[in-house]
């Protein structure tokens, strides 16, 4: 039995009041715009205190104190009487544009939720990050809950899909459960915030390191569709959002990751994510649910070849931040790829700047760290440069030219820690440098091997004196057309014995008479195909080809 209690009954209840004396502003400095303040720095700000969530300059804690924004409201100072909730609503500014999807269900904080079940029994309790199967049953925050959207459900995200205290576990669990033994009862009470006591963030660290619920009964068991990747291994699909029908993901085969490929980007940063319009044919919460439980990761790919992606300025980077998490916590996103091929600037010195922004890549790169700190370490987070973006600087005039040569490879370097993996396109591009400096085509098992050595190893960046600092091999992919056809790619179709016998080369040492790299690089991450749409008009011919030696090191 469920009851829903007024929270007109409930004024008097302290835990609700809104007047409180909450916080010892003694000591505390004045809030200075023009001071810098890093994560955790704590300040007082017009009788409130409030505690920097990530690096900040300028943001006044009055007006940038919502949701992911720069300053976490920690209440009235001490003696100061306030009407003002402890939990700050988003300001205008701290939501995503209309443009931009926000979740369909977020649970009220103007009720409480009473439960109880006499099923008999005793769940295990709710432990985050443990793949949960839907109908299992668990205990938290003195609930009992039943699991509704296994992806959701397993997240590491407690502060979205923790049931009975998540922002938005009503999208994954339902109240109430079976269990075997004795009887439970639960109060539920509904998130009072969205903001958490705090927001960790790598953000603050200047230098750069150097090393609508689905229902439950449309998701369907794995299949022969079903991919599950050893550990370490991907086969990577871009998943294109501008065909009809719509190519559903649980009918895809071999793919282990699903990269949904492209929102609109507004000029305002903001993303957006919606059929609305009709000019997109994305697939629903529902439908990407369904492809996770069968195993497979999904992402949304940002950019691509015709988009402008410009993050100039903090409103930029807030509202592309805020747009993004409101999409991935929506449509249960495992992460976010980004594929920018036009707009991404960087400083002439090849260095990122977190703490003085400039550029572009600057204001991507603080964007990113805010994603991870939110997310965790579970959250995907991997690039599709163009060669010309990345190994095109291996050469002393390469720097910045007409073609920004070499412009992912300081953003590369700054997120280097954060990085899943790297998928560079090893297509539609003239010869480009190895390491050793020599050139080499695409299409060819040489080229394959030797861009490839040059992406782990590392080299100088043009004649900036900044060193490319390299990715473990377990951070390569190697990015390929799906087929012959022109909407694949310009060129650079590479035949599927070419690309085994390019893997075989770098993962075990046997080249043939082809090129061979000093060191194997055994973990090598796997490969991506451009895309899941052209390999299906082919009846699936090269990732049919190319699985065995992508997932389990087949390939002879």
């Amino acid at each position: 039995m469920k009851k829903i209690i007024s929270l007109g009954a409930l004024l008097g209840v302290s835990l609700l009041s809104t007047d409180v004396f909450a916080v010892n502003c003694t000591g505390l400095p004045q809030w200075s715009s023009t001071s810098t303040y890093t994560q955790g720095a704590k300040v007082q700000h017009v009788n409130r205190g409030y505690t920097a969530a990530y690096w900040t300059q300028g943001n006044n804690p009055a007006n940038f104190s919502g949701p992911w924004q720069q300053w976490i409201d920690n209440g009235a100072c001490d003696g100061v009487s306030s009407s003002t909730p402890s939990s700050v609503a988003p300001s205008s500014s701290s939501r995503p544009s209309s443009s931009s999807v926000a979740p369909s269900s977020i649970p009220s904080s103007s009720s409480v939720s009473s439960s109880s079940s006499t099923n008999g029994g005793v769940c295990p309790s709710y432990v985050a990050g443990t793949s949960y199967s839907q109908g299992a049953a668990v205990t938290n925050a003195g609930g009992v809950y039943t699991c509704q959207v296994p992806g959701w459900c397993s997240s590491t995200a407690t502060w979205a899909y923790a049931p009975g205290t998540g922002t938005y576990w009503q999208q994954a669990w339902t109240a109430g459960g079976n269990c075997t033994g004795a009887s439970s009862s639960s109060v539920i009470r509904s998130s009072s915030s969205s903001v958490p006591s705090s927001i960790p963030s790598s953000s603050s660290v200047p230098s750069v390191s150097s090393s609508s619920r689905p229902s439950s009964s449309s998701l369907p068991s794995s299949s022969s569709s079903s991919s599950v990747a050893p550990a370490g291994r991907e086969l990577v699909g871009y998943w294109e959002n501008w065909h009809w029908p719509l190519e559903e993901l649980t009918s895809i085969p071999n793919y282990t990751v699903l990269n949904i490929s492209f929102p609109r980007i507004n000029a305002d940063g903001s993303i957006f994510f919606s059929n609305d319009g009709g000019y997109q044919n994305n697939p629903t919460a529902q439908q990407i649910a369904a492809a996770k439980a069968q195993g497979k990761k999904v992402l949304l790919s940002i950019g691509g070849a015709n988009a402008t992606f410009v993050l100039n300025n903090q409103a930029q980077e807030d509202n592309f931040v805020n747009s993004f998490i409101a999409i991935k916590d929506q449509y249960g996103l495992d992460g976010i790829d980004i594929d920018t091929e036009k707009g991404l600037h960087t400083n002439p010195n090849a260095q990122i700047s977190l703490t003085s922004p400039q550029y572009s890549a600057d204001y991507l790169a603080r964007a990113i760290k805010r994603l991870k700190a939110r997310y965790g370490s579970s959250f995907l987070l991997t690039m599709a440069p163009e060669t010309a973006h990345t190994i095109g600087a291996n050469l002393p005039g390469n720097w910045l030219g007409q073609y920004n040569w070499g412009v992912y490879l300081p953003l590369i370097n700054a997120l280097r820690d954060d990085i899943s993996w790297i998928q560079m396109q090893y297509y539609n591009t003239g010869s480009m440098p190895g390491k050793n400096g020599q050139f080499y085509n695409s299409a060819t098992q040489d080229g394959l091997v030797a861009w490839t050595e040059a992406l782990i190893e590392g080299f100088q960046i043009g004649s900036t004196g900044v060193s490319y600092l390299g990715l473990p091999s377990n951070k390569i992919i190697i990015g390929l057309p799906a087929s012959t056809a022109p909407t694949a790619a310009g060129s650079g179709y590479t035949n599927p014995t070419v690309v085994k016998a390019a893997v075989r080369c770098l993962r075990s040492g046997d080249c043939g008479t082809g090129y061979k790299p000093a060191k194997t690089y055994p973990d090598l991450r796997g490969l991506m195909a451009w895309s899941t749409w052209e390999d299906s008009v082919t009846g699936y011919a090269f990732s049919n080809a190319v699985k065995a030696c992508a997932l389990n090191n087949q390939c002879n």
